[in-house]
């Protein structure tokens, strides 16, 4: 059985269908890992906020 799957001159459409769906479904998998695990370490950095009130207290006087 795994001799005929490793032959690939000797697969069908279909078995190329599915062969292409699943290296397309893997592929798609590892990019929504990879952006979700850019999303999650962007997130988690502590962002420096700006100091609004020293700005707004020189503009009144």
């Amino acid at each position: 059985m795994f001799e005929s799957w490793m032959a690939r001159g000797n697969w069908t459409h279909e078995q190329w269908l599915i062969f292409s769906l699943t290296a397309f479904i893997v592929v798609a998998a590892l990019v929504i890992l990879v952006r979700l695990y850019a999303i999650f370490k962007m997130a988690t950095t502590k962002r420096e906020r700006p100091n609004l009130r020293v700005a707004h207290r020189l503009r009144k006087k």
